[in-house]
């Protein structure tokens, strides 16, 4: 019988990566734009341009031609979709796993989401995305989850062949990168976040990053209420002007911005070493099989998931490593599909959600009012996704780990692999 005591008496430490991180560099540059007196994008008493620098160094980091500060990680994804100039009636594909802000801001949009499989990587299944392709298809959106890239290559070469525009949203993979180029800079735009628990944070915040004038000069112009009036500020625009928003970045966020960036890259090689240890530590566990990785060098290494052989197991091996204190006080462990239990990263609870947006509210299927044709949604419409995500289970690598953090995951996974043999 396996011991009772658990491996660890306290839990790991918290997972909000840039969060951890902040310190003196953030507090000087908020007080800096407080003691200015400028805290708007534009202009000021004294205006220091913190939001145009940070789209700067972003960009240059990045590797791409534009960016745009903007207010979260929603407000990226609908600004990038305007930047593509997304409509009613037009379908966007999107995956099955991802944060819900992509449909509803597909919806937003007064687009339709298509949603589509998504295979062990856990990201959009390209022969899925393919399938779902119809003459309304405007746009496709992998979504770079919890660290991990899109198989890109597959996706924009299929994107490329039908005309059809890819967006990445790369909220939860900040930082990382596919075959050498990083993630946001491979599509026509690429879609942040830098809510708290992002890679890195200003609490809220998101950007867009484009090589497309026009997609950005759209963006631009959506982003901001006033943008057509702006012209000058931008270095002139050439697209006709459409109707904006407000979704301006303001100059205290982008102060905390430019701090966090200059982090980034520290965070990911710990993250990244935490993770290669722990997997190499647990690789002889038998029974689990690694969710897969299309570009293990690119992978930020923020969260460590495998698949177990069925639902009830990898929900007993989940609560058996809580039981052991191997979980922290953000996302944790755990299992990203259990029915009976709303996340609103599985398209199997955002039913309410759609349906609120929809006028025909029988149930599933339904259809979108402003939508010519038909569409429907069920809860069983992607099938390999809920038994993946069912048989999966999630833990956090938190740059913070110690040496003996790590040997108590190792030892943690270890025993409750074996108890559960047992």
């Amino acid at each position: 019988m396996a011991s009772t005591k658990p491996v660890r008496d306290l839990p790991l430490p918290p997972m909000f990566p840039g969060a951890m991180m902040i310190g003196e560099e953030e507090k000087k540059a908020v007080i800096e734009v407080l003691e200015n007196q400028s805290l708007f994008r534009y202009y000021g008493p004294k205006f220091l341009s913190k939001v145009k620098s940070f789209e700067r160094e972003f960009a240059q980091y990045m590797g791409v031609n534009h960016v745009l500060g903007l207010t979260s990680g929603t407000g990226s994804l609908m600004t990038a979709l305007a930047g593509i100039s997304v409509g009613p009636g037009d379908e966007v594909i999107i995956p099955a796993y991802a944060w819900i802000a992509t449909a509803t801001s597909v919806l937003a949009s007064r687009a339709i989401p298509v949603i589509a499989e998504v295979d062990k990587s856990l990201t959009l299944d390209p022969r899925d995305f393919e399938a779902k392709i119809t003459e309304r298809t405007k746009a496709v959106i992998p979504v770079h989850m919890r660290g991990v890239s899109s198989k890109m290559d597959e996706t924009t070469r299929i994107a490329k062949k039908h005309d059809i525009k890819v967006i990445e949203d790369v909220a939860q993979s900040c930082g990382g990168s596919f075959k050498g180029k990083k993630l946001g800079a491979i599509g026509d735009v690429g879609a942040y976040s830098f809510q708290l628990n992002k890679v890195i944070t200003a609490g809220e915040g998101g950007a867009i990053t484009t090589n497309d004038k026009a997609i950005f000069d759209r963006a631009v112009m959506f982003h901001d209420v006033a943008g057509v009036a702006r012209e000058e500020f931008w270095g002139g625009f050439t697209t006709q002007p459409i109707i904006g928003v407000n979704f301006r970045m303001s100059e205290i966020t982008g102060a905390i911005l430019i701090e966090q960036l200059h982090k980034l890259d520290k965070i990911l090689s710990m993250t990244r070493r935490n993770k290669a240890v722990i997997k190499k530590g647990i690789s002889d566990v038998k029974g689990i099989e690694f969710r897969e990785i299309p570009d293990a060098q690119g992978d930020t290494g923020i969260s460590l998931m495998f698949f177990l052989p069925s639902a009830k197991k990898a929900q007993e091996f989940a609560e058996a490593l809580r039981a052991e204190n191997i979980y922290g006080d953000g996302y944790g462990t755990f299992v990203p599909y259990i029915p009976d239990r709303p996340d609103w990263h599985v398209y199997a609870h955002w039913r309410t959600i759609l349906e609120k947006r929809t006028v025909t509210l029988e149930g599933c299927p339904y259809t979108c009012r402003f939508y010519e044709g038909k569409i429907s949604y069920s809860l069983s419409m992607c099938p390999n996704t809920l038994d993946l995500l069912g048989r999966a289970v999630h833990m956090d690598v938190s740059p913070l780990l110690t040496e003996e953090d790590i040997d108590d995951i190792i030892e943690g996974v270890h025993k409750v692999a074996a108890s559960l043999r047992t």
